[in-house]
């Protein structure tokens, strides 16, 4: 018997004959239920399904015995869906005006493409988007770093943020950057 804290799971056989004995409105729920999930993911909701199925029945997902198979399937698909919305929230919005770049404040230009007026552009609004971190340094170099192209882990080591700090300096200058590129929309 085990211990009262430790956790019992279903066993696959048994996950496995459950869903297989699904009737047609189990599987209507799921639908209805894994369309709502899929909603502003890049997931199909029938995908978004199937994954939670093969979640749970490769073990990624365990499935407490005092939980209900279908309750366990519509959890595991909402903790999918959420997580690719999280992650589709930290990507950094694109600003095609700095689309190319590689340093700036060099005299070159930045692109040898680029007509004078596009590198002007571009300085233009490269200066006005450090000037958005004036008042922060930490922000300030990972502008410069996203700006230079550099990936996850260059971003960390230039500015020596790890973990949650990291992921909270990332948020900041994206809602900055957001600000900033409504603005310009707007003036267009």
């Amino acid at each position: 018997m085990p211990a009262e804290t430790e956790k019992t799971f279903r066993p696959r056989a048994e996950i496995e004959a459950t869903i297989k004995g699904f009737f047609t409105a189990d599987w209507a729920r799921l639908h209805k239920v894994g369309r709502i999930f899929a909603s502003g993911t890049d997931w199909d909701f029938e995908d978004l399904i199937q994954e939670a199925q093969l979640r749970t029945l490769r073990g990624t997902r365990n499935c407490p015995v005092d939980v209900d198979v279908m309750k366990h399937l519509i959890d595991t698909m909402s903790s999918i869906a959420d997580s690719e919305r999280k992650k589709a929230r930290n990507q950094m919005p694109h600003v095609a005006i700095l689309q190319g770049a590689a340093e700036a404040g060099d005299e070159d230009p930045v692109s040898p493409d680029w007509s004078a007026e596009d590198n002007a552009v571009f300085e233009g609004a490269y200066k006005e988007l450090l000037a958005l971190f004036d008042d922060d340094e930490k922000g300030r170099e990972l502008v410069e770093g996203i700006v230079a192209g550099f990936g996850t882990d260059d971003l960390k080591a230039l500015t020596g943020l790890q973990g949650t700090a990291y992921d909270s300096k990332r948020t900041l200058v994206r809602r900055r950057f957001l600000k900033f590129a409504a603005g310009r929309r707007e003036d267009v």
